[in-house]
Order: structure tokens, then sequence, then C-alpha cells
């Protein structure tokens, strides 16, 4: 297991705070850096975990993270957006998930499971139209650049039923012995479209004012922490902003901050945009700002008590470590940084950050490969070819 405690005389005093333990809840993680959600798309058509996965996440760990967070996991067949992702949604993938959750632990990393309704994104795409896909109202919206496409709206028995999904999810991932989870509420996905004036055009008690649209993501935290163990970690993945004349704004993420803490929410993401209004003229160029969702992080953090994760372009430490000493957020995460170099946290706790290698294509080959099992163009050509980068080895600078 490694070691979990302060960085070595090596590393550079100013880089301290990265290692401090971090409450989580009811547990604590070892340092303030965590494996970020990222899909990468390693487990089965049927989505069971594969070798590969639980080998990808336990070598983030093994590098020293204090939390590793996975992927999105889908919730039901029918919240799923992914060909190649994980399903949280009944006792056959239970076996993957113990595999998983030990492997994590066993180099001393939280092991928390990112658990999704992907809504009007659920896929597979090219069965968009032949399946029913779930949305707060049928709002039509671009699926694809050129591809106009409308959901159905959800009814109040599906929503029950959605609610009852993810709480099924997460005991699910707390008997696999998994720390705890995060619950998906931003880019669009099916909790965040809720929040939102533009896609919730409902009058009913799911919409309608602030109160009828943050009733849903609410209710399913409130029900997850109630049917998990008191030391069970629930994060939310938080739609801080969508960016967009009409949409959610920053003020209403400050507003849904407290209240879902008092849910019994343990830490909070910042996520501006969504698929949707992330190609919007005035957001080109948004998510490429080293900075991009830090004014919204600082803005969660001001109005909670519990820990706000800062992430997006952060893996150069000292701009981490810089967040964390200016309280803009209590945490660091780090998903592409990590992908590259999973000994992002050792290295730098080392005292050797000139060692780090870094993600610097400009088309990531990460999503460009999330459909088949993402690769990264920085890593050795055998590692690449067998499709992911695991105990023993590092990419090549």
């Amino acid at each position: 297991m490694t070691s979990t405690t302060s960085p070595s005389s090596a590393a550079a005093a100013d880089l301290a705070p990265l290692f401090t333990p971090l409450r989580l809840g009811g547990r604590t993680a070892r340092n303030r850096i965590m494996q970020a959600p990222m899909s990468v798309g390693y487990a089965n058509p049927d989505g069971t975990v594969t070798d590969r996965e639980v080998e990808h996440y336990a070598r983030r760990a093994q590098g020293g993270v204090g939390a590793v967070i996975t992927e999105n996991f889908a919730i039901s067949v029918a919240g799923r957006q992914m060909p190649l992702q994980t399903l949280v949604s009944d006792e056959e993938k239970l076996p993957g998930l113990r595999r998983l959750a030990s492997e994590i632990r066993r180099h001393g990393a939280l092991a928390i499971v990112q658990i999704v309704h992907a809504g009007r994104y659920a896929g597979p795409w090219e069965e968009y139209e032949r399946r029913r896909r779930l949305a707060p109202s049928a709002v039509p919206f671009e699926l694809t650049p050129g591809r106009t496409v409308t959901p159905q709206e959800i009814t109040p028995e599906e929503i029950e039923e959605t609610i009852e999904a993810f709480v099924q999810a997460a005991r699910l991932c707390e008997r696999a012995g998994f720390d705890g989870v995060d619950i998906h509420a931003a880019q669009g996905f099916l909790l965040s479209g809720f929040l939102s004036p533009r896609t919730n055009q409902r009058t009913d008690e799911w919409g309608g004012d602030f109160d009828g649209r943050t009733r849903l993501p609410l209710e399913v935290v409130r029900r997850v922490v109630a049917a998990t163990g008191a030391d069970f970690v629930v994060g939310v993945h938080l739609l801080s902003d969508e960016r967009v004349e009409g949409g959610w704004s920053l003020d209403d993420a400050v507003r849904l901050a407290p209240l879902l803490e008092d849910a019994g929410a343990a830490f909070l993401f910042a996520i501006p945009t969504t698929f949707e209004t992330m190609r919007l003229p005035h957001n080109a160029g948004l998510l490429d700002k080293p900075d991009y969702s830090l004014r919204d992080t600082a803005a969660l953090q001001g109005a909670v008590r519990i820990p706000v994760v800062a992430n997006g372009r952060l893996g150069d430490p000292r701009a981490a470590t810089r967040v964390l000493q200016s309280h803009q957020a209590q945490a660091v995460g780090l998903a592409r940084p990590l992908f590259v170099e999973p000994d992002w946290v050792n290295k730098v706790r080392a005292g050797a950050e000139e060692t780090l290698h870094t993600c610097h294509c400009e088309t990531s080959l990460c999503a460009r490969t999330q459909l088949t099992g993402s690769v990264c163009e920085r890593w050795p050509e055998s590692v690449r070819a067998r499709g992911y980068l695991g105990y023993g080895e590092e990419a090549t600078g």
C-alpha cells in the first residue's frame, strides 16, 4: 500500500496543502487529490467490469491519489449512454464491482462510483429514435451536429422508478465495498435536465419554479443517503452554470448547494455548461482555459461547509496548490493528467515534478477513442495496442 503522509523533504513546501488529509462525510482521504471521473469505456458490452477496468482505476490509486471516482456508471440500461459503459443495475454486476472496489482500496485510496441516468443523451445513438429516451420535457435538441431529436417526457411513475434505481445502484455499490457514490447532476444528463428552465417545462410538482425544478436531484440525494450507511459518502456532480440565456445559472447553483449539503451531500463538483451549451459560439474555447471552472467552484465553496472539488486544467501542481491556498476549493480533481500520468501524486510528493508526463494533444485521442476504449497518444505503442496503461507502466514522455 502506498504511503499516505506528507510530501517528502524533496518536495517544495508550498505543495504541502495537496497532501493534507480530507474529510469526506464519514471517511477520510489520505490527501486532497482525486481521480476525477473520465469516461474511458473499458467495460464489457453487457455492462460488467473487465480486468482492464480494474487495473486502470487501481493503477491510479497505486499512483497515490486520495480518492478514485470512476467514470459514470449507469443505473439502468435505459440510462446508459456509451456502448462500453459499466452498469450498476443488478446482482449480476456485483462480482466485478467487488473486484474493482477491493483493488482500488488495496492501494490506499477511497473508492467512489459516479452514478448516472443519461436522460435525453441515453444511447446507443443509432437506436435513439427507436427507444424511449427520458427527459423532463419533450424539448427538441441537437444530439449530434446536424441531427435534431426530441426525447419523451418522463412520467411521474417513471420518475419514482428512476429515484429507486439511483437508490438501488448506490446500495449495490455499498455492498460491493465502495466508500461512496458521486451522483451525476450535470452536463445535461437527466437530473441536470430537471434543473434548467429551458429543458424542464413541466407544470407539475417536478417543474415550474426553483423548488419544483430542484426537487428531483434533492430527492435522489436524500433517498440515497437514507438508504446507505452513516459513513457512506454521497457526493454530487452539479451543473453550476448552463452558460446560456434563460438557463440554469450560477446564482441558482449557489442557492441549491446548501440544500444539497442539508440533504446529506458530502462533497460537490462545479461543472459548467452541458453537452449542448458548450457548443454555442459564446462558449467556444471555454473548456480550454486553465481556470474555466474556478469561478463556479469558488462560488459554491463559499456557500457550503463541505468540500467542493476544483477540476479542469489543473495538472500543474503549483496551480492546483494555489486553488487550495486561496480557498477556492478544498480538493482538486484530475482526470486527463492522471490518465497520461498515473504516478502524478507520488512524483509530486517526491519532488520529481520535472519527470511528470503531460497531456498536450490538441484533439484528445482519449476522447476520440471512448466508444471502443480510451487510449492516450503519450503511451508506448505496445500499451496503446493493448488498450490501457496498467501496473508497472508509464507514458514514454
